[in-house]
């Protein structure tokens, strides 16, 4: 599900790249990043398992894609191949703008390729989702090996639904990026076509009563129903209604940057508390919690930027706020 920020003007869109076990998923998103100019590579984030990762960064694109004047920024994801890490594969799924198959041309992948096939369609049923309704795109990849398939073999067995398929060498970043174009387009026709483009369009007002407006839309829309913890019902009992507290308070009393300074803390200790109870080791447990829990990094940037732009002593105003309460409830609910 794409992510709005209002106060950046970008828009998130999430594209998984799914397939087998050694396919060359990893490969692929790393040949991309490392083709990324050094001074303007962001973090890449990798959650290590012990026959596989699952990585994930996110850029703004040279040829930039907008919606209006809004920016897509892609956050690109790969999923574990191996079937046991099935639980991560559908939470990695989970928010999903558009697919890229990765399919190993080689003969002998034929059964893990349709395997991969069908155990992505299933997941993305289980989440309400549509395989044929979904923008997808195939990668052919490992081009380059001996007793591979032909693209029209691969075509005929893969390729049912008449996607986009490109033939790739993943360890040269042969066809790479022609498939992620083709995905990044197919993902922002997607959006438009179901009328995104409307939701960005704002009543003539100042840029503060827009960001109002947009933080109250969201906010109605991720408010769980109320339950025992807190003042407000929204925050679960123990450490974090106690921080959920202080964030309650600073909202009534208007006071936007102790709002950002309590969500956080709240969002460091929800990460910290989630990295001790998965024996995770990291000097910044932040960006893989935030992964695990699905939570956009546009939104999690725009906490950051607020955070930032208070200690310099810039204004922030409720728009920054309550998109730093939406980001707060993702990560306790």
């Amino acid at each position: 599900m794409s992510a709005i920020n209002f106060h950046t003007k970008e828009i998130s869109v999430k594209i998984v790249y799914y397939g087998p076990g050694l396919c060359g998923k990893t490969t692929s998103l790393q040949t991309i990043y490392g083709s990324l100019p050094e001074g303007k590579r962001p973090q890449l984030v990798s959650l290590a398992t012990e026959v596989d990762r699952t990585i994930f960064f996110d850029f703004l694109p040279v040829t930039a894609y907008r919606i209006r004047d809004f920016l897509v920024r892609l956050q690109l994801y790969t999923v574990p191949g191996q079937v046991f890490y099935n639980a991560t594969r559908k939470l990695v799924l989970n928010g999903v703008d558009g697919i890229v198959f990765v399919a190993d041309s080689q003969r002998g992948m034929k059964d893990s390729n349709l395997e991969s096939l069908q155990n992505l369609e299933d997941n993305l049923s289980e989440l309400g989702l549509e395989v044929g309704r979904m923008p997808l795109v195939i990668q052919f990849n490992k081009r380059d090996l001996a007793d591979v398939f032909s693209v029209e073999e691969m075509q005929e067995i893969y390729n049912r639904l008449g996607v986009p398929a490109f033939p790739t060498i993943a360890t040269r970043g042969d066809g790479l990026f022609e498939a992620m174009k083709s995905i990044s387009q197919a993902v922002v026709n997607d959006l438009v076509r179901k009328g995104l483009g409307r939701q960005l369009v704002q009543p003539e007002a100042p840029a503060s009563r827009a960001a109002q407006s947009m933080g109250d839309a969201v906010v109605r829309a991720s408010t769980p129903p109320p339950v025992p913890g807190s003042s407000s019902g929204l925050w679960p009992a123990g450490e974090t209604a106690r921080l959920g507290e202080r964030i309650d308070v600073a909202l009534k009393a208007a006071r936007w940057p102790d709002v950002i300074f309590a969500v956080e803390q709240l969002v460091l200790a929800q990460s910290r508390r989630w990295a001790l109870s998965e024996g995770v080791v990291a000097d910044d447990p932040i960006p893989q919690f935030l992964l695990m829990r699905g939570v956009a990094q546009a939104r999690y940037r725009a906490l950051w930027e607020a955070g930032r732009a208070v200690r310099a002593g810039q204004a922030v105003g409720r728009g920054e706020a309550m998109s730093a309460v939406v980001l707060a409830l993702e990560t306790v609910w």
